[in-house]
């Protein structure tokens, strides 16, 4: 990731906007050069755009690994929420989220997403390390490669019982939270000192909203 992006603002608010945040967890050391060597656990969202009244439509979502599921099936979810033309936010410690969601999804089945992720200079705004470095994640201790002995790295398949995961009751809210500061990080770029009275219209709309609606597993 980078440290300093100048093209963010220069790509200005979008009134229309998806943040994304990601839980992911290391797996197999051996692994580190794939983009699944940290299992994606859970996907955060926070969904924000005009409303028919002049003002802003507020919603916050999260989904989490259920048993049997894989990273595909978030996924799945993810792309059915990737709205055309929305301009996507994002931050992480880990890998730049559009890169790992780029590499890890579907042609077939993901095609939204691919063409979201795949343009990091348009729509997705990848927030650097400069505009973040206040926000914090909720923490994922490693967890062991359960790959049988012998097993090349070339064909291991990260996996791992959703019983070494951070809790889904406690990470679902978490990824919501995250959502939620990773949009603002970006929109307060635009909002402060009243540069751009969109945005600080919705981010009032956001202030309000999130103080009359307390993020839980049902918020």
């Amino acid at each position: 990731m980078e440290l300093i992006d100048l093209s963010i603002q220069d790509r200005g608010f979008a009134p229309h906007s998806i943040a994304i945040s990601l839980r992911t967890a290391g797996c197999c050391f051996g692994m580190l050069h794939r983009p699944d060597s940290r299992i994606i656990a859970g996907i955060g969202l926070l969904l924000v755009q005009p409303d028919d009244v002049g003002g802003f439509s507020i919603e916050a979502d999260a989904t989490y690994l259920q048993p049997g599921d894989t990273a595909i099936d978030l996924l799945d979810w993810l792309d059915d929420r990737i709205i055309e033309q929305a301009a996507i936010i994002s931050w992480d410690r880990w890998w730049p989220v559009a890169r790992r969601l780029g590499a890890l999804a579907d042609p077939e089945r993901h095609a939204d997403l691919l063409a979201a992720a795949g343009d990091t200079a348009g729509r997705w705004r990848e927030l650097p390390t400069a505009d973040t470095w206040y926000l914090r994640q909720a923490r994922a201790l490693p967890v062991p490669c359960i790959c049988d002995a012998g097993v090349q790295v070339a064909d291991c398949h990260s996996t791992v019982p959703l019983s070494l995961l951070p809790d889904a009751d406690i990470a679902v809210p978490q990824l919501k939270q995250e959502a939620i500061a990773g949009w603002l990080a970006w929109a307060r770029q635009f909002s402060d000192f009243d540069l751009d009275p969109i945005a600080t219209q919705a981010v009032r709309a956001l202030e309000e909203w999130r103080a009359t609606m307390p993020i839980s597993d049902n918020g």
